[in-house]
């Protein structure tokens, strides 16, 4: 696939004219040079929206939750003289896998464990064991500033074998016992389950992780030079919910998106992490708005490899083009060429960029001499104006966006395929519309605004 994108710089002048009616040379001197400037109007970023479903696989979790509490006592006490001085000492730990199922923000799920307990005696010490399951309510909260808030109750316990006093006159069940002892205990369990969550469950380093990789500029094609650059802005979140299989929620990020064709550009600064927005709907789909430019020195090479050695005529007159520059005028680009031949000099061209959605092209419209470059040829190179040389540049004036859409199209929807952000986290997605928008002159060349319109969607596993 060859890129092309089609400046016209063909500007044909001449040198020497016979005068009408005189058999003397005309003296020539180069038209004056258009100046270099550029609206000032400070121009409003594109936002774009893009939202992405999340599902995270309940199985998962609940096996890599008992994988992290196979070897973790889920509480200890081993002193008489806490908790108010209870005499009381209690080691509680998983013995069986946990269930979990999930209701709206609440996890409701039964852990099976063993106990161990150790009572304090007016006669001494008695000592006993047992196993139950505990079925636990957690209602939990992402936070603003990206913690994770979790309060958790003890719904009920039941017995799976009950606990046995030792005692030197033998075994004796203490069931009764037990529940006050456990009873007692729950409020503390809780709260240090909770204490674990918050300790060491924390969201922000792996969100800083990402904002930081996303806002790096990716070259996504080596041979039209083409940069990417997103730079976020906001990120906001659903509540989470659930269906049997299933854990929800849809993430939000507005931000910037940013392309450029060339050398590596200057590109916005990076952000910052800003904190969550809790969000109660979202759409389900993305909507990019960004900018493309141009660049001027880009245009300049592509055109020059097309366009400097061509030669045109008009009778027997002739020129060809040897060099050729590009630059903006306002709202017009203006084209200096240098020709040799029946003229000899600079002449220079001017007409406004615009979109052709009917050929999907930047061309420039009403393209043609600049006024002073007319008023030195009507005097010194009328031949110029009968010929075809400015219908020939009005048709090469042309910036087909056919393969730069269909380039980038194409580099979005592979990266949408089956993307890998980390181990375990597949991103998927359709990429449906791709159009042009808008286009004008910028100080560092031709600039496109350009929209897309896609669904994605982020699966958790394992």
């Amino acid at each position: 696939m060859h890129h092309k994108i089609f400046i016209p710089l063909c500007i044909l002048g001449m040198l020497s004219l016979f005068q009408l009616f005189s058999c003397k040379s005309a003296k020539i001197t180069d038209a004056p040079r258009p100046a270099e400037q550029y609206n000032t109007t400070t121009e409003t970023p594109l936002v774009s929206t893009i939202s992405v479903p999340v599902s995270i696989v309940l199985e998962d979790m609940v096996r890599n939750l008992n994988v992290a509490l196979s070897s973790k006592a889920l509480y200890e006490d081993f002193s008489y003289d806490d908790n108010g001085r209870d005499d009381l000492m209690l080691n509680i730990w998983k013995s069986q896998d946990i269930t979990m199922y999930l209701s709206g923000n609440t996890v409701k799920y039964r852990v099976p464990v063993s106990l161990w307990m150790k009572k304090r005696l007016f006669v001494g010490e008695a000592e006993a064991n047992g196993e139950l399951a505990l079925s636990f309510k957690t209602t939990y909260q992402i936070n603003p500033d990206w913690t994770l808030t979790t309060k958790t109750d003890v719904e009920y316990h039941e017995w799976l074998k009950q606990p046995v006093l030792k005692t030197g006159l033998g075994n004796i069940s203490i069931e009764t016992i037990a529940n006050l002892a456990l009873n007692r205990s729950k409020k503390m369990l809780t709260e240090s389950l909770d204490r674990v969550v918050s300790q060491q469950l924390s969201l922000k380093p792996y969100v800083e992780d990402i904002w930081t990789a996303v806002q790096n500029p990716v070259l996504m094609s080596d041979d039209y030079k083409m940069w990417v650059k997103t730079t976020p802005l906001s990120i906001g979140m659903t509540p989470l919910s659930n269906d049997s299989r299933n854990i929800k929620t849809t993430i939000e990020l507005k931000c910037y998106n940013d392309v450029s064709f060339g050398a590596k550009p200057f590109f916005r600064e990076n952000t910052k992490v800003p904190n969550l927005t809790l969000l109660n709907t979202t759409t389900d789909d993305f909507q990019l708005q960004f900018v493309t430019d141009v660049p001027f020195p880009e245009a300049e090479r592509l055109a020059k490899g097309m366009m400097v050695g061509q030669v045109f005529e008009s009778g027997k007159k002739k020129v060809k083009i040897e060099d050729l520059k590009i630059w903006g005028n306002n709202d017009r680009i203006i084209v200096l060429s240098e020709l040799s031949g029946s003229f000899k000099g600079k002449i220079y061209f001017m007409g406004k960029p615009r979109f052709n959605a009917a050929k999907n092209a930047v061309e420039v419209g009403d393209l043609d001499f600049h006024v002073d470059t007319k008023n030195m040829l009507y005097k010194s190179a009328g031949w110029l104006f009968q010929g075809p040389i400015k219908k020939q540049m009005a048709a090469a004036m042309s910036f087909p966006l056919d393969e730069n859409l269909a380039l980038l199209k194409q580099s979005v929807q592979e990266s949408l395929n089956r993307y890998e952000v980390q181990p375990g986290i597949i991103l998927t997605g359709q990429l449906e519309e791709v159009k042009v928008l808008d286009t004008r002159l910028s100080p560092t060349g031709i600039r496109v605004d350009i929209y897309s319109k896609g669904k994605v969607n982020v699966d958790v596993k394992n």
